[in-house]
């Protein structure tokens, strides 16, 4: 009987220690998976970061393309306005001729 109990004892303590390293590795998968999610949120700033200052030197280009091109579309209404103002006689009384000519 004493035999019985000693098995029974050892199967107990074999029980804990079992029970023991199961959460023991609970524990350690947790920190890992706390670590991993870390650091994936980390690499998903970082990205975020370089995604966000590409956009911002992107968008400071296409302003600097835009306002060069807003100066060229003034430029060249400005010059068309000035040869209208230039012309303006001429054509209109190029136009009266051929009306009444015609």
């Amino acid at each position: 009987m004493e035999i019985l109990q000693q098995i029974i004892d050892m199967d107990k303590a074999a029980a804990a220690r079992v029970s023991a390293a199961v959460e023991e590795e609970r524990r350690l998968s947790d920190e890992s998976g706390e670590g991993s999610a870390k650091a994936r949120e980390d690499a998903v700033a970082a990205e975020r970061a370089k995604t966000e200052d590409f956009c911002k030197r992107q968008a400071a280009i296409l302003d600097e393309k835009l306002s060069k091109a807003d100066k060229i579309l003034a430029d060249e209404c400005s010059k068309l306005d000035e040869k209208f103002s230039a012309h303006k006689s001429e054509w209109k009384a190029e136009i009266i001729a051929r009306i009444t000519e015609g």
